[in-house]
């Protein structure tokens, strides 16, 4: 199931940042949300499937997720094995204001938003380093009175895109690993991609990858711990999300426009995902 990430932690604070070991913290689920995640993984293993992408995770693994971007975070917990990470959230355009007395840095953070090219999990090689600027700060901020805590959060943000510039160009940028092993899935996720606001049947997507039904649907539940239906309703509700928060379309058009051509269940699927009704999200 997919599940939208409520922003209500943009609506608390548009920039929230901590440090987690502690399992209840983290729900491995598919879902987006609309602010900027930078995850750096302090100790765990797993993998992230972002867009077309799967990336194996690993210590010194810095991972930046864009808004309303679907991905799904799978990591390998358990007594002896613990996932740590940092975890920065925040609001892009909040941000921004910020960042415009740096126009390098400015155009460096304009550069991860809005690449599709561009990387999205780096493998820091000394990332001992990285780790070290990571809590010292913190605990500073954790020091400070709470009346200057977005302006202190901004000046860490603006700090570690300073930190972080030079290394995302000379560190090792993931590539996706089990997408180029499972080249079939791959090609179904491009397909959805660009099919997903037409109706959907299985036997055309089974052509187009050249297999069957049945090998398909399990060739991608084992790449992705996903069905096809969820990626698919995935990426319609993330274009729903896009289309009522910055078009004036009307809730129909847009359910027509996402791949819900039947208004009533395009409403009926949307409460039940989002927890709120489309017009109600457009107004959040």
């Amino acid at each position: 199931m997919l599940i939208f990430e409520h922003c209500s932690y943009l609506e608390r604070s548009p920039i929230t940042l901590g440090m987690y070991q502690d399992p209840k913290h983290f729900k491995q689920r598919f879902h987006f949300h609309p602010g900027i995640e930078i995850i750096f993984v302090h100790q765990g293993v797993g993998r992230l499937i972002v867009e077309q992408s799967i990336h194996d995770i690993k210590p010194g693994a810095l991972l930046f997720i864009k808004p309303y971007q679907p991905h799904f975070l799978q990591m390998d917990i358990s007594a002896d094995q613990k996932y740590v990470r940092s975890l920065i959230k925040y609001d892009p355009n909040y941000f921004s204001e910020y960042l415009k007395a740096f126009p390098t840095l400015y155009q460096f953070h304009h550069q991860l938003c809005n690449d599709s090219a561009g990387a999205q999990v780096l493998h820091v090689t000394q990332f001992q380093h990285l780790e070290k600027f990571l809590l010292e700060n913190y605990e500073r901020l954790e020091r400070h009175p709470m009346r200057n805590r977005m302006e202190d959060y901004a000046l860490y943000l603006i700090s570690l895109l300073r930190y972080l510039r030079p290394l995302w160009k000379t560190d090792t940028a993931s590539k996706p690993a089990m997408l180029e092993s499972v080249p079939a899935v791959a090609q179904m996720m491009v397909w959805i991609n660009e099919n997903y606001d037409k109706e959907f049947q299985l036997e055309a997507l089974a052509q187009a990858v050249h297999l069957s039904p049945n090998h398909i649907s399990q060739l991608f539940r084992k790449a992705t711990g996903k069905t096809i239906t969820e990626f698919l309703t995935d990426r319609r509700m993330k274009q729903a999300c896009i289309l009522l928060k910055t078009t004036g379309r009307s809730v129909q058009e847009i359910g027509e426009k996402s791949g819900w051509p039947n208004f009533n269940y395009f409403c009926h699927i949307f409460k039940k995902r989002m927890g709120m009704t489309p017009k109600q999200y457009r107004y959040h």
